[in-house]
């Protein structure tokens, strides 16, 4: 009863020769041992915590946008890099795909098209992602540059990294006149 109640500590075993000793010997062993997996399960769940930890605070540290998409193309994680550059408050549209958050629709189309042309033909150097230019118009006369990466993840999720280049962009012109 105590054991199915989820106490898993050590019982006392009376040692006999009968068959009964032998279950009561047997029954002890495997209860130490889901004492000993449930502990282990525990650790892990630890350790995965922690690394999970640190990873978030990684990405919220960056300066660079991260938007993480799963396999329907919703968007899944975003760090607040990509909430600054982009000008949008992207997790209030957590769930959603990226043409759902007003002014990023032709972005997103874009975005997409380029990843669906890098797993058709992949060019030299693109094995497991892709990097590009795009404009993202903000207003008549106000367009923001952005560089973007995107790769693949397991379980056909997409990671697209974001960074504003605008200044770069307009340097290089001013140089090129």
């Amino acid at each position: 009863r105590e054991v199915a109640e989820g106490n898993l500590a050590a019982k006392p075993v009376f040692a006999s020769r009968d068959e009964l000793g032998g279950l009561t010997l047997a029954f002890a062993r495997m209860t130490e041992q889901l004492a000993d997996a449930r502990e282990q399960v525990g650790r892990g769940v630890a350790q995965l915590e922690g690394a999970r930890t640190r990873l978030q605070t990684i990405l919220d540290s960056l300066s660079a946008g991260v938007i993480v998409f799963d396999r329907d193309r919703r968007l899944d994680t975003v760090n607040p890099g990509a909430t600054r550059i982009l000008r949008q408050p992207l997790s209030a549209y957590r769930g959603q795909p990226l043409e759902a958050v007003p002014g990023l629709a032709g972005l997103s189309t874009a975005v997409w098209q380029r990843f669906e042309l890098h797993q058709a033909s992949p060019e030299a150097g693109e094995r497991d992602h892709w990097q590009d230019a795009f404009d993202l118009p903000l207003g008549p006369q106000d367009t923001l540059n952005l560089l973007v990466l995107e790769a693949v993840l397991p379980g056909d999720a997409r990671l697209m990294a974001v960074d504003d280049i605008t200044e770069v962009a307009s340097a290089q012109r001013s140089v090129a006149w």
